[in-house]
């Protein structure tokens, strides 16, 4: 049975939370994890943030700025190490949303974007950039994360 901040985050944000992602928040809570995007690129100590009563007004307060569409793209962790957040993309498919990435660095906060535009569509662009898919659901998303403690006793 899902918890009432679960209920009232999804109810806040119109959307049903994938039952692989409560499950993995289940069985991982507290833990780190390493994703490795491609050869190239490894975000580590990617956090999951804790679905509680401050849930909305921690997103608000820290992601929803950048964020192109803050009730379709709900972030579920981010990284220690870059900053970066990852969320959960309903824009597309409601029933099973896709993981992107949104780059800490690169991210143009709205009110830039709307000065640097002419008109609200170009901004809308603009912060479209923000993010990218990552996974095309959690669970494909998850299979390429590496528990960190283990990570770290696999590297001696």
């Amino acid at each position: 049975m899902k918890s009432n901040s679960i209920q009232e985050i999804e109810q806040h944000y119109g959307v049903v939370f994938p039952p692989e992602y409560l499950s993995f928040l289940e069985l991982s809570s507290g833990k780190s994890f390493n994703f490795t995007e491609t050869e190239d690129f490894t975000d580590w100590e990617v956090r999951f943030s804790d679905l509680d009563g401050k849930f909305i007004a921690t997103t608000r307060s820290l992601v929803d700025d950048v964020n192109p569409d803050p009730m379709k793209l709900i972030p579920i962790a981010w990284s220690v190490s870059s900053g970066n957040n990852y969320l959960l993309d309903y824009r597309t498919n409601p029933t099973s949303p896709s993981v992107v990435l949104m780059d800490h660095e690169e991210a143009i906060v709205r009110e830039d974007a709307e000065s640097e535009s002419d008109t609200p569509e170009e901004a809308q662009q603009l912060m479209e950039e923000n993010v990218r898919e990552v996974a095309i659901d959690f669970a494909e998303f998850a299979a390429r994360l590496v528990d960190e403690e283990e990570a770290e006793q696999h590297s001696f």
